[in-house]
This record gives structure tokens, sequence and C-alpha cells, in this order.
């Protein structure tokens, strides 16, 4: 979820965070993160279009990147869908829409063809040859469509503003409405789970699609962003305070649903991705760089950018992440080999 439903969740969770931090108790393990020294390559290429604000990052079915421009401080200047190639080279398409902030994007189910969000209530869709296609009204007037997930036929949206997750199915066209506490971030698992943050709990939320029976796991700190490992554990950050970032194993895993939390300072966890070689990397929006953790809670950092505020990820599939620099109007990557 990013940018004007982002922004009322961040509010809401400020008002929250005293309240939180008061009622907090051991729920689980809370473990020192040990940091290992800089890895990998930073290359930094910045977007044409001067203070863009790119928010979120996916991989494409192209080979390439995808990412959706805010441009947040600026009512006059249309906001844009983003392709950066493997070297670097960006391309940029303008969304036909006016007083809109984009918020999430996603490669669909169908080859070539990207889902994104914005703070209307459709869902937006563009081809990886950059054309724009009809966009899909959701069924209600009022959704404040968020992050975007996707498995198997099936796009699964946050809606912050209507406690709901809607499931989108592209085989049939029809949208699904599942009741749920506060979800601002989504993912799905590999048997078909759908995990999501709830910050106002806070927890981590489990839906089961098949009977529509959501579940919320305590967390101590306030949970933002959430991925999937590869291992099936749930990793998610927590950029307020207190920070860190967590592990979720399911109970599907044969546990009862443990919480294990690393806590983190003065860095603002915010993105979140996991890698195929087991780990999970994270932007670290306020210390100006990205970090990469473990199931042991070893952490390795990316090199800092001053001023950069790093924001969306993802990995591509040779294990490098790609990251957006919000304030430094870049795309950058870290490559490791």
């Amino acid at each position: 979820m990013l940018r004007c439903e982002r922004s009322q969740v961040l509010r809401l969770i400020a008002l929250g965070i005293a309240i939180v931090a008061s009622l907090a108790v051991a729920l689980g393990a809370t473990l020192s993160a040990a940091h290992a020294a800089p890895v990998g390559t930073l290359k930094q290429f910045r977007v044409p279009t001067s203070d863009s604000e790119p928010l979120s990052i996916t991989n494409g079915s192209d080979g390439n990147r995808w990412f959706v421009e805010g441009n947040l401080d600026s009512v006059l200047q249309s906001p844009a869908i983003g392709q950066i190639t493997p070297a670097g080279e960006i391309t940029e398409f303008p969304v036909d829409c006016s007083f809109c902030s984009l918020s999430d994007i996603v490669q669909g189910p169908e080859e070539g063809i990207l889902y994104f969000t914005s703070n209307e209530a459709i869902l937006g869709r563009i081809t990886t040859s950059g054309e724009f296609l009809a966009p899909i009204p959701m069924p209600e007037t009022d959704v404040l469509a968020g992050d975007l997930a996707v498995h198997g036929n099936d796009i699964w949206i946050t809606d912050f503003n209507n406690d709901s997750l809607w499931r989108y199915n592209v085989t049939d066209g029809q949208f699904t409405r599942f009741p749920v506490p506060e979800p601002a971030d989504v993912a799905v698992d590999l048997g078909g789970r759908v995990w999501f943050t709830a910050p106002l709990a806070p927890g981590i939320g489990e839906l089961d699609p098949a009977t529509g029976a959501a579940t919320v796991t305590p967390t101590v700190r306030t949970p933002r962003q959430l991925t999937v490992a590869s291992d099936g554990d749930i990793w998610f950050t927590a950029r307020f305070e207190p920070q860190g970032v967590g592990r979720l194993v399911p109970a599907s895993r044969g546990t009862p649903g443990v919480v294990t939390e690393y806590p983190l300072t003065n860095v603002g966890p915010e993105g979140i991705a996991a890698s195929p070689d087991g780990t999970v990397w994270f932007t670290q929006s306020t210390k100006d760089n990205i970090a990469r953790i473990t199931d042991d809670g070893d952490i390795t950092e990316g090199k800092v950018v001053k001023k950069s505020e790093p924001f969306g990820i993802t990995v591509e599939p040779n294990g490098d992440p790609w990251y957006t620099m919000l304030e430094a109007n870049k795309i950058a990557t870290l490559q490791l080999r």
C-alpha cells in the first residue's frame, strides 16, 4: 500500500503508537540482530521526471523492473508507471488521471500484464509494452485499493478503508470481499493462504480463502509491510517505535504461530522482499540504505546514500535487490556478484 491510502494508515498508526507501546508484552522472542559489513556494488539510476517520488517496485514478466511514481507534492504533474531495464534504462508511462496518487504495482497472472492501484476505486492495468488497458472498476466506489498480491489467477487487494481484502479473479472477472481487520499489506504463500498486516491490532493476519475465516497473531511491534520467505515463514517490517523486523512461523509448519522480533533503532524499516536464497531484504528508509536478514537475525547492509529514503523493494530471480529511492528520485540495485 503506497500513498494516499498509505499516508492515511501512517496517521492512524501514529495515533496508536503510545497505546501499543504501553500494552506491549512478550509475545514470542525478541532477539538482538547482529550486523555485518556492507556488501555488493550499488548502482543508481535517476528517474527522468524530477520529483517523481518512486514508490513500490516489482518484477515484470519481461525481465524488467516496474515501479509506480507518486508525484505526491504536485497536483499539476501526472503520476506515472516506470519501467527500468537490467542495464538501468528507464521509460515512463504517464497515467491519465486527475489528482490521483498511485499506490502499488504487481505482475499479474497473465503474461505481459501488470496491475496497479491508486486512490481511485479501480484496478489499473498496463502491458509490458507500455499500453494501458481499460481499468477495472472496483465493486464499491469507496474502496481505497492499496497493496497487491498475486496467486494463481487471483489478485488480492487491500482495502483499509472498509476493513476488507478483495480477491479479483482474472478468469471470470469476479470480485469477492473478505472482511478482515484494517489490512495494510497482503501476501499469499504457496499453499494459497493469504497473509496481511493488521497495524492497529497490532499483528499479522491470516485468511483462509476457502472459509473466509481470519485470525490475527499479535505482535509487539506495529507491522507495516510483509513478505513470504522461500521456506514459508512470514517476515514483516515495523517502521514506528519500537522499530524492527519480525518473523512469524505459520502453524502449518507444525508450530503454534511463533513470532520472533528483531529490534532496530533509527533505521525506519519499510519495504520488504524475499530472496530466492531464503534470506529477506528490507529498506531502511531513515538510515538511507537496505539490509538483508537471515533466520538467525544476522543483518548485512548495503551502502548508505544520504537523503535517499529507500522505500519499495523487490528481488530479481538472480538474488539482486532493486529498490526505489523516494527522496533521491532514483531506482537502485545492489549487485551481489
